[in-house]
């Protein structure tokens, strides 16, 4: 779980080789061992001292675990107290650590509860004279990560300089960027606001480009409770302003000026790094789990504008190709599933300024296709829905752009039919094909299962 190794690592051969995506599941599988190992222990012992205690008939069992005896083991004989006082941590970090806490509103409760990891340590260092010998090296690795972090965190705050409130209670973030912070498409922060809560930090992507020189974005959709708080904050009503407000605002954000201050940690690094070295990549996205490829689609947009030509004569203007040493993509398709409408509101302006940014340097290419799909819409072979989706074809045709999104992409209705789609994806034979996707653990194991029946590499967003 040190975040800044992880991200050196994924730069290093290593990466191939080790499954350093499937860290946050390793690290879960350790937690249960160690537990199910440290409860095996504990167990053996009691039941020595329950025969102790029968033997003797002078001492209780009460008096074998509670009191310290010389002898027995651990620092001044504490052995049994320390062995009890673990099992209690790590019995409380399991049972505060499942989802049912983390995702009900009750994350201050498994960050606290984790933090006894320092105490863990210290008790163990009592239990077991030698335990030292074990942890000096991942002691001294931990305790350098978070020197770094610490040393990397801004420490004069950084200031928001502009919220939108987007639909679908989306809180778009613009942030004062650092000197000398640099990341990659993809990459994610630690975010703490002070004025939604002191001490917590919590991960969200960066959905600006790494061109982006001036701010960084962060779009985050209220789900817990510290995000819904966010949302709530930045919606109350502004103190009265002397400037004179616009006539008329936007009806699809509320666009909001109320200073703050927040603080960052990172940035780290996840799977979407490889897209750039990928040949073709398939991007899926599930609601809010648009926002690592946000960065991406945005990033290829800047590169796009630094390789236009254009002739002094003619005025005619082309793109040369985008493969370098640092980009070999061929082919993206991009993939967005939404519920409703109104979820793809908040992000419809950028993929607008890409298919424009497409159609004028590139006519007629199909680097980036886009698909967009509606969930909550019936299907084209549901018999309730062919009036409805013959007058939208129509309609689309006619004006040249989806009636739902604004785009020319036209919107699919009902869910994807995951085996025509990698079937296609497989025919276009573009080069190797790379499946990046960030959503829901459901929907990623239907993507994975098809994923491993066409050949194609899966990745999914870990933080």
């Amino acid at each position: 779980m040190l975040r800044r190794c992880l991200t050196w690592l994924r730069a290093t051969p290593i990466a191939k080789v080790v499954p350093l995506d499937q860290h946050v599941v390793f690290h879960q599988l350790v937690g249960y061992v160690v537990l199910a190992l440290a409860a095996l222990h504990t167990g053996a012992h009691v039941a020595n001292f329950s025969r102790l205690a029968r033997q003797d008939g002078r001492h209780a069992l009460a008096e074998y675990l509670l009191s310290a005896r010389p002898g027995v083991g651990g620092l001044g004989g504490t052995a049994s107290q320390t062995g009890l006082a673990l099992q209690g941590l790590l019995a409380a970090m399991l049972a505060f650590s499942s989802p049912c806490v983390r995702r009900s509103g009750h994350f201050e409760v498994f960050y606290w509860t984790h933090l006894s990891y320092i105490s863990v340590w210290t008790l163990l260092i009592l239990h077991g004279p030698h335990f030292w010998k074990w942890f000096v090296v991942p002691g001294c690795l931990f305790v350098l990560e978070k020197v770094l972090g610490l040393a990397g965190r801004r420490a004069g705050g950084l200031r928001i300089v502009e919220v939108n409130l987007l639909p679908s209670k989306v809180t778009h973030l613009v942030i004062q960027r650092p000197q000398f912070f640099h990341y990659k498409p993809g990459d994610y922060v630690y975010l703490n606001v002070p004025a939604i809560a002191t001490y917590e930090w919590h991960p969200f992507t960066i959905s600006s480009a790494p061109e982006q020189q001036e701010t960084l974005w962060l779009h985050i959709r209220a789900l817990g409770q510290w995000t819904t708080k966010l949302y709530e904050y930045f919606q109350q009503p502004e103190p009265p302003s002397l400037e004179p407000k616009p006539l008329s605002r936007s009806l699809r954000e509320k666009r909001c000026r109320r200073w703050a201050q927040c603080y960052i940690d990172g940035p780290y690094g996840t799977p979407t790094r490889r897209i750039f070295t990928s040949e073709h990549a398939v991007l899926i996205g599930a609601g809010i789990g648009i926002t690592p490829f946000a960065s991406i689609l945005q990033s290829i947009m800047y590169r796009y504008r630094r390789r236009k030509q254009s002739c002094p004569s003619c005025h005619y203007s082309w793109c040369e190709d985008l493969r370098d040493e640092e980009m070999t993509l061929r082919k993206v398709d991009f993939i967005w599933v939404n519920r409703d409408q109104k979820h793809f509101e908040w992000f419809v302006s950028l993929l607008t300024k890409l298919e424009m940014e497409q159609a004028e340097q590139e006519p007629g290419g199909r680097f980036l296709e886009m698909h967009m799909y509606m969930t909550s819409a019936l299907s084209k072979n549901d018999m309730k829905a062919i009036g409805l989706q013959m007058a939208l074809d129509l309609l689309a045709a006619k004006e040249q752009k989806d009636s739902i999104t604004g785009l020319r992409t036209r919107t699919q209705p009902g869910r994807p039919d995951w085996a025509k789609v990698f079937g296609k994806v497989a025919e276009e034979k573009k080069g190797k094909v790379q499946v990046f996707f960030c959503g829901s653990p459901v929907l990623a194991k239907v993507i994975r299962a098809h994923c491993e029946h066409f050949g194609f590499r899966f990745f999914k967003e870990n933080f």
